[in-house]
């Protein structure tokens, strides 16, 4: 009961952060400038010389961006650090309420941007078309970060386990009483998020409710949901992550977890939300790095 309550109250915090205006509740002990232009960035990242940034990219998915971005800003010594799942991610944040800012920039998963706006970690809105040439479509709507990637929700499957007639195509495959207690479902509602931007709350609380009912098995992480899948301990994962099924199938050709885009839209999530941090030591940096990726990075 209380892990339902999880998923509803978090689609319900989600849509309530998007209405709710927070007053910031953090003073920044260095903010980069209302409106900056380019050049005041440049001039202010040339003075701090550094960056400490992470994101849920590993180590080696970073690297060639980092050689490529410091033969164009050479003066500014990088430090990256891979902080994924929400107990690291919770971590840094404790760490941040207690005026420690290990990161300078950070990618916020979108049903947490609520929190970070709440304890007043976020920049304000900055004008990234304009002073970077990035893609209104890349831009987050609070205008605090940009997002670099879309991670499309799916559906994992044991290709030596299950049935062909039983390969799921739909996401009422989901909850087909055949999948009963052999399937999991992360508690973080992320793909949840994804769900009703494509097909509304209604419809999303109902596709919740009904996957419960079909009594899945709880986990966190698209890693471990991969993993239980790939050793048959469950059949299907719904909704899953295709950048995690991704990484671990890459160069496995006879990986035995299968991936489904359901019918319909292709829904994602905002993957790789950068958001420089309110408070944080480098914040021109911050800005130069979110900007740089976003228009010559990616």
């Amino acid at each position: 009961m209380a892990l339902k309550r999880g998923i509803v109250l978090g689609i319900g915090a989600w849509m309530w952060s998007l209405l709710a205006c927070l007053a910031t509740t953090v003073t920044s002990a260095a903010t980069a400038p209302k409106a900056p232009t380019l050049d005041a960035i440049l001039q202010g990242a040339k003075q701090e010389g550094k960056l400490s940034w992470a994101t849920n990219l590993e180590e080696h998915e970073v690297r060639e961006l980092h050689k490529v971005f410091q033969t164009e800003y050479p003066f500014i010594k990088i430090n990256y650090k891979r902080v994924m799942g929400g107990e690291q991610s919770q971590r840094v944040l404790s760490e941040m309420q207690a005026s420690l800012f290990p990161y300078d920039l950070m990618s916020i998963g979108e049903e947490a941007v609520g929190h970070f706006q709440q304890l007043g970690f976020l920049i304000d809105p900055v004008d990234w078309n304009k002073l970077f040439n990035v893609d209104q479509r890349m831009i987050h709507p609070r205008g605090f970060g940009v997002s670099v990637g879309n991670n499309p929700a799916v559906i994992y499957y044991n290709k030596k386990f299950v049935p062909k007639e039983h390969v799921p195509k739909t996401w009422a495959d989901c909850y087909n009483p055949y999948f009963m207690g052999k399937f999991s479902v992360d508690v973080r509602p992320a793909h949840m998020l994804s769900l009703m931007n494509a097909y509304g709350e209604e419809w999303t609380l109902d596709f919740a409710k009904k996957l419960l009912a079909n009594k899945p098995k709880w986990m966190r992480g698209n890693s471990l949901a991969t993993t239980m899948v790939a050793s048959g301990e469950v059949l299907l994962s719904c909704p899953a992550s295709h950048g995690s099924w991704y990484r671990a199938a890459q160069g496995k050709p006879g990986y035995p977890v299968g991936v489904v885009f359901p019918e319909g839209p292709i829904v994602a999530s905002r993957e790789v939300l950068l958001s420089p941090i309110k408070g944080a030591a480098n914040p021109n940096a911050a800005l130069l790095m979110t900007g740089w990726v976003a228009s010559k990075g990616v």
